[in-house]
């Protein structure tokens, strides 16, 4: 496990670019490194309070669409990613999203 990917003051990407016939956002950080995430991947891992309280943070979602519709800049901090199965709430801060690149979602959650 990474301190440095698991700090949420990661700062904004240099570029972020969601390819909708792939379904997945592309991400430039500052520092160099790139990474693609799937909307599937995305959507496995909301963080939001209603995937936090059914506990299903992580898991593999059989029955949830991971398409992506939309994403909203939230100010510098982060992303909200709206899916096609209307689920809009997940917030996902820099720090967050380069943590489930990272294969360290967990641990960022549990910091």
């Amino acid at each position: 496990m990474n301190n440095t990917v698991l700090s949420p003051k990661i700062s904004s990407p240099k570029s972020i670019n969601h390819k909708k016939i792939s379904n997945v956002i592309d991400i430039n950080w500052r520092d160099g490194q790139h990474h693609s995430l799937s909307g599937d991947q995305l959507r496995q891992f909301c963080a939001c309070s209603k995937c936090r309280a059914r506990d299903v943070v992580g898991k593999q979602l059989i029955n949830e669409s991971g398409k992506i519709e939309a994403l909203k800049l939230m100010g510098s901090t982060g992303v909200q990613i709206i899916f096609s199965d209307g689920h809009d709430r997940g917030i996902y801060p820099w720090g967050y999203l380069r943590a489930i690149a990272n294969q360290d979602a967990l641990a960022f959650l549990d910091r």
